[in-house]
């Protein structure tokens, strides 16, 4: 019985030990949990304060995508490697571009100067063509007081300052973008690996097919745009032709440039056109307003429901809203970037949480 006595009490004499024991792993596991949340703010504050860095490298990594695209028929077809393929097909792109440069840039010069001489008096006739409208009187007046208030000389040299400053920093900005992305094109196996050992042993081959799948929605996507820039740029050129508006192989261009932002870009590619249509009259701004809105019609239902079929499908008011979003918080370069950013993260959502959290494979 003391036996008994004695075991019972040394056995349960050690259950405060046993307590004691089992508190450090808790400790353990709190410190990890702590770790992984000051992990996470530190990568929220880098994506905060270095914004625009990220968008620079997803800027790259387009170009990137499309270089690829475009080295890889051309490395299997002159049986190179895909590393002298990018060469080839940057040469060629830098000579074409050269090309167009040369053959516009004189055109645009000279109508440019043709505006600044013509615009005040085609103003003059549209606000004479407006008038009639009472509506309009007190938008006009406006118009008036703020057009002839004349910008002081100081006010005019910090435009001018501002503007080659700005200048300055989009060619920066270009050219580390186009260096990032040649480095990506020529090699992108090291940089997709890299990426792909950042997630645990268990989940990289499932991190490796999110990232191939972001790459071939971007490639498609990137192809098609492509695509429509062609045919918007083509439709307007004949358009115009037809309209007599002059200029019209350098408005295509514009129209077609800008037509990579969805709905907003046409918009603001018939703004040019619109002037150079006012030197001929009203009317003329009105039959090029109809061509403009003729084409966005029928690549806003016809040609860009056949592209997403091939990419994944962008709804109209997500567009809309990640383009506003990009244009009030990032400028510029968010608004261009926005449907591709808006593509790749639709993908990722998709799969690593529509699929693997929801388990809903057939999603897609």
């Amino acid at each position: 019985m003391a036996t008994v006595t004695a075991t019972r009490t040394t056995s349960s004499g050690s259950d405060p030990s046993a307590d004691t024991s089992s508190k450090p792993p808790r400790a353990r596991l709190s410190r990890r949990t702590w770790a992984k949340l000051a992990f996470a703010a530190v990568v929220l504050l880098f994506i905060v304060f270095a914004v625009d860095v990220l968008l620079l490298l997803f800027a790259s990594i387009l170009l990137a995508i499309l270089l690829r695209s475009l080295a890889e028929p051309l490395a299997a077809r002159l049986h190179i490697s895909p590393r002298w393929a990018v060469l080839v097909v940057v040469a060629l792109l830098a000579v074409s571009l050269s090309v167009v440069a040369w053959v516009i840039a004189p055109s645009i010069g000279e109508q440019v100067r043709e505006l600044r001489a013509s615009l005040p008096q085609a103003l003059q006739r549209l606000q004479q063509e407006l008038s009639r409208f009472v509506w309009l009187e007190v938008f006009l007046d406006t118009a008036n007081q703020v057009d002839g208030t004349g910008a002081a000389p100081p006010q005019v040299a910090s435009r001018v300052t501002g503007a080659i400053s700005g200048t300055l920093t989009a060619l920066g900005h270009a050219v580390f973008a186009i260096v990032i992305a040649l480095y990506l094109a020529a090699d992108p196996r090291p940089y997709v690996e890299g990426i792909v050992r950042l997630f645990p042993p268990a989940h990289r081959v499932r991190a490796r097919e999110v990232l191939h799948a972001i790459g071939h929605t971007l490639r498609w996507w990137l192809f098609g745009k492509a695509i429509s820039m062609a045919l918007v740029g083509t439709a307007v050129f004949i358009g115009l032709l037809v309209l007599g508006v002059k200029m019209a192989a350098a408005l295509a261009l514009i129209a077609a440039l800008l037509d990579f932002i969805p709905n907003i870009g046409p918009l603001l590619a018939f703004i040019p056109a619109a002037l150079f249509a006012l030197l001929q009259g009203p009317t003329q701004v009105l039959y090029v307003a109809l061509l403009y809105g003729a084409v966005q019609t029928v690549e806003a239902y016809v040609l860009t429901p056949l592209i997403e079929r091939r990419t994944v499908e962008l709804p109209p008011a997500l567009t809309l809203t990640a383009l506003l979003v990009g244009a009030l918080f990032f400028g510029w370069l968010g608004l261009l970037l926005a449907a591709p950013l808006t593509a790749a993260l639709l993908v990722t959502v998709q799969m690593v949480y529509v699929e693997d959290t929801l388990g809903e494979r057939d999603a897609r």
